[in-house]
């Protein structure tokens, strides 16, 4: 679902040198969480207590979640840590689903064990792990299920099973030729009254500008690439929401920000189809969408 994040902040790298070095780096023999201490690779930084707590927050507010109680979350991406486990069940759910294409998240308990005592000085609801020492038993305890086959571990999900989806920084990871495939299992898999919030992020991963769209369909789409670490699926903001449209939600845009200087890639240097389309469908930087299952007619 997700992707790797290598040297994104380190902009003293232009973006076409990073495409090697990331290239390498994702085939070496080396696993994933010790690239994450040397802070090479990350998979979105909710392995930090606040973070993860204020992007929890954030989605379950702007969805209305705040005030419900007894709900089933899923997390599309968790990426880098479960800790979304411990803080929606403070918020009142009842239990979360948490899937990934991979098991990228930290199996460290002390994980849990900081984001306790974090809700405590909050002096917020603090689940009870009842003496749980291991990352699986405290899951157990907070009923959170961490699936990592992506869009199969969705498939497996019984009909109407979850009431609040979220994602950060997520969709635009997903396969492009398993787009369709996914917005159709999310809504499957949504309870009638439910509610998605997804925050989408349409920069590249090599130099936070339109770098990835320099490349033609066939080399962008090949399974070399879609493995390298920075694989984002190029779908415009408009394909995107015509693609939910199209698997059954109504589409709410809550936020949207543009490119605050232009595009920030030459048109001229872009591939077919993105160098023919018009600056508007390109424009869209970042946007938050709130997704509903539309009624039947």
């Amino acid at each position: 679902m997700g992707t790797f994040s290598i040297l994104r902040g380190d902009m003293t790298i232009p973006w076409f040198l990073k495409i090697p070095i990331k290239i390498v780096f994702a085939r070496l023999p080396i696993r994933y969480d010790a690239w994450r201490r040397l802070n090479l690779f990350r998979a979105g930084g909710m392995d930090d207590p606040q973070t993860a707590y204020e992007v929890y927050w954030m989605h379950c507010h702007a969805a209305g979640f705040d005030k419900r109680k007894g709900y089933t979350v899923l997390e599309l991406g968790p990426g880098d840590s479960m800790l979304t486990a411990i803080f929606a069940k403070s918020a009142g759910a009842a239990g979360s689903i948490l899937v990934d294409q991979s098991a990228l998240a930290s199996a460290r308990p002390g994980l849990f064990t900081a984001a306790s005592a974090m809700l405590r000085r909050m002096d917020k609801p603090a689940p009870d792990f009842g003496g749980a020492e291991s990352t699986g038993a405290i899951l157990e305890r907070l009923n959170c299920r961490y699936m990592t086959g992506g869009l199969e571990s969705l498939k497996a999900l019984p009909d109407r099973s979850v009431d609040f989806v979220f994602s950060n920084a997520v969709i635009e990871h997903v396969r492009k030729n398993d787009f369709a495939e996914t917005a159709r299992e999310l809504h499957r898999v949504m309870a009638d009254d439910g509610v998605a919030s997804h925050w989408i992020d349409y920069r590249d991963h090599l130099g936070l500008a339109l770098n990835n769209l320099r490349f033609s369909e066939a080399v962008w789409e090949s399974d070399f690439m879609v493995k390298s670490g920075f694989y984002t699926n190029r779908m415009p903001a408009h394909e995107i929401h015509a693609q939910f449209v199209q698997a059954g939600f109504s589409v709410e845009v809550r936020d949207s920000m543009p490119w605050p200087h232009g595009l920030p890639t030459p048109r001229a240097a872009m591939s077919e189809p993105f160098a023919s389309m018009n600056d508007d469908a390109l424009m869209v930087m970042t946007n938050w969408l709130l997704l509903r299952k539309r009624a039947m007619s």
